[in-house]
């Protein structure tokens, strides 16, 4: 009998932390993605490709704004924030790979236009 008397007490104090812990804030933004895939843009030479610097730039700046934000205690704006700056800097990289992989494309031709020049007569 003990029990069944316990039990709504229980189910009201599990019920209760329930509801503090939805109304607690958010955990805070976690930046590592973001600076993670900057440095993969910067490994990959991001920098030397104009558009894709552009977008390491931006992927930086984010970054930076996010840690503002997350100081400001908008934690909600921040995570936007670094997702965007995630999503630029894979954008530099992928970029920077493109520009890559049409060089290496061009090399390719014109190996190819020298080779069929040397074997016409």
């Amino acid at each position: 009998m003990k029990l069944v008397n316990l039990s709504p007490a229980i189910c009201a104090l599990l019920s209760s932390a329930a509801i503090a812990g939805c109304g607690s804030s958010t955990p805070p933004p976690n930046a590592v993605e973001a600076r993670s895939a900057i440095s993969a843009a910067e490994a990959t030479g991001a920098q030397s490709d104009p558009v894709a610097a552009l977008h390491l730039q931006m992927a930086k700046d984010q970054v930076r704004a996010a840690d503002e934000l997350i100081r400001e205690g908008d934690r909600d704006e921040a995570r936007l924030v670094l997702d965007r700056a995630e999503v630029d800097a894979e954008l530099a990289q992928v970029l920077t790979r493109k520009s890559e992989m049409r060089a290496r494309a061009q090399q390719a031709q014109q190996e190819i236009q020298r080779l069929q020049q040397s074997v016409q007569p």
